[in-house]
């Protein structure tokens, strides 16, 4: 990242930040020593935060079998990953109540940033990632930092538009070509800002990288076919995510016909992988529909 972008962001004195009960929430989270009453006292604080917690856990998303009446009773059944996973959805929903842009449709992109959360958690369980909390996060936090070009960044975005419209090259390198970052870049730096765990920052920065596997026995550069020889899955998993969203429609925020976006081990779907084998038709279906159904039940996150 450029400095002149670095500083300028720096500078920024309403750019959200992590509220003080929020932060303390996540630290308790964090902290092996912390307590269930202790954790149920600091979220109970906040009277909003205990009813949007307690309102997402009782969600479809979740599916537990038995009602969740108190923080308490939520820390028992749900663990603490999963009500760390709805504390910081709901950081990345009180951002995006902060923008005030009119130059992109805001609930657009909402609904398509909750669609590569939901993609993200269901092929996280499909591709044998054990953290899918922390897939939904990545995917619903991934391209945050266009909020901030969005907001802070207009002129900018004007010039990168035009670039990008009049000649091949992608949104990506139009950004880099203009302000001499990415949106990608920016997203990182707001979730190291915010001390996202190191995976998701990761996940942000690279998700539009190309990645391919070198073999130092022949020198020969070979496209990635198998999930597991990934360096990076959750990258890979958040680049999938919003590969799933353009197909199937959820990416018009951007209002781009970009063919030549570029996706971290997009080429990951080949014959050879049984579960993205986009040449099994009804297989492919089958899994866009799970997707979907996902989707639908993360519905929760806009309401909250």
């Amino acid at each position: 990242m450029l400095n002149r972008v670095k500083k300028k962001l720096e500078s920024i004195r309403d750019l959200p930040t992590i509220p003080i009960v929020i932060s303390e929430v996540l630290a308790a989270i964090d902290n092996p020593n912390t307590n269930a009453a202790h954790l149920a006292e600091l979220i109970e604080k906040d009277q909003a935060l205990t009813a949007r917690v307690l309102r997402i856990a009782n969600s479809p998303f979740y599916g537990y079998s038995r009602a969740i009446s108190t923080i308490d009773l939520a820390i028992v059944i749900m663990g603490l990953n999963t009500l760390k996973e709805i504390v910081l959805s709901l950081i990345i929903k009180r951002f995006f109540s902060k923008i005030t842009a009119n130059m992109f449709d805001a609930k657009q992109f909402w609904n398509y940033s909750v669609y590569c959360g939901a993609a993200s958690k269901l092929l996280s369980k499909k591709l044998g990632y054990k953290i899918t909390g922390e897939a939904f996060i990545a995917g619903l936090m991934h391209d945050i930092g266009f909020l901030v070009m969005i907001e802070y960044f207009k002129a900018d975005l004007q010039k990168i538009a035009q670039l990008h419209e009049h000649t091949k090259l992608s949104h990506l390198e139009a950004e880099d070509l203009i302000i001499g970052s990415t949106h990608a870049e920016i997203g990182a730096w707001i979730a190291e800002r915010w001390n996202f765990p190191d995976n998701i920052v990761e996940s942000i920065r690279n998700h539009h990288t190309n990645y391919q596997k070198f073999n130092p026995e022949n020198g020969i550069i070979s496209l990635v076919d198998d999930f597991n020889e990934i360096q990076h899955p959750l990258t890979a998993i958040v680049s999938l995510s919003e590969w799933f969203a353009e197909i199937n429609g959820f990416k018009n925020w951007l209002q781009s016909d970009d063919a030549t976006e570029y996706y971290f081990s997009s080429e990951l779907f080949t014959d050879d992988n049984e579960i993205l084998d986009y040449t099994n038709e009804t297989a492919f279906i089958t899994l866009k529909e799970e997707i979907n159904e996902e989707y639908e039940k993360a519905a929760i996150f806009g309401e909250v």
